[in-house]
């Protein structure tokens, strides 16, 4: 899966998902306002990016036919073509 370039990866907070203001590139740890969770920026990135291409092939593996394989790069902004060919 390759997940949308403009997914807010870094400032969405990977425990209750609440989107924050946006961070400068210097800011290397930040505390979610909204739940408190404090959180590394890479790490954070990471299990957001992780969990968004999760979705994003459960999405398009359901919409499959039965036994019919996913490809095996599926990019984000692609998805609507996907689901059509499906």
């Amino acid at each position: 899966m390759i997940v949308d370039r403009f997914f807010p990866s870094t400032r969405r907070c990977a425990d209750c998902h609440a989107k924050g203001a946006p961070l400068d590139v210097s800011v290397r740890e930040w505390l979610c306002a909204e739940c408190g969770a404090w959180h590394d920026r890479d790490v954070n990135a990471a299990r957001n990016l992780r969990e968004e291409g999760m979705r994003l092939y459960r999405l398009v593996s359901c919409a499959l036919p039965s036994g019919r394989v996913p490809p095996p790069v599926i990019k984000a902004s692609e998805l609507p073509a996907v689901l059509s060919a499906a």
